[in-house]
């Protein structure tokens, strides 16, 4: 008689058990690094400052191309958009196309689409 009920409970526990065993569905989040559209603004217009500086005070191409190289590798901007805004600022300073071929070489070299 004893067995029986050992046994009777234990099925009752197994039973029990596995129907509060439901599956839960988890939500994932992914953090995404995307910036909002003020912040992406302020972001710009940070790096392009800092070019336009660097394109206005340095004389040599390749300590301007790694200077450019550091404020891009700082911004939180992705590599697209940051090569976009050193072409906007290098046509706004007026250097010459060699200037601009070495400078765009240089980060093409190091900073790939």
């Amino acid at each position: 008689m004893r067995l029986q009920i050992i046994l009777g409970l234990a099925g009752m526990l197994t039973l029990a058990a596995c129907q509060e065993n439901k599956s839960t569905k988890v939500k994932e989040t992914v953090k995404t690094e995307e910036l909002s559209k003020d912040d992406f603004h302020a972001k710009v217009n940070d790096l392009s400052r800092m070019i336009d500086k660097v394109l206005q005070v340095e004389k040599d191409n390749t300590v301007r191309a790694k200077k450019i190289l550091g404020f891009i590798k700082k911004s939180h901007l992705d590599n697209k958009t940051a090569k976009k805004t050193v072409m906007k600022m290098m046509e706004k300073s007026k250097l010459s196309i060699e200037d601009q071929k070495e400078i765009t070489f240089i980060l093409n070299k190091s900073v790939p689409n």
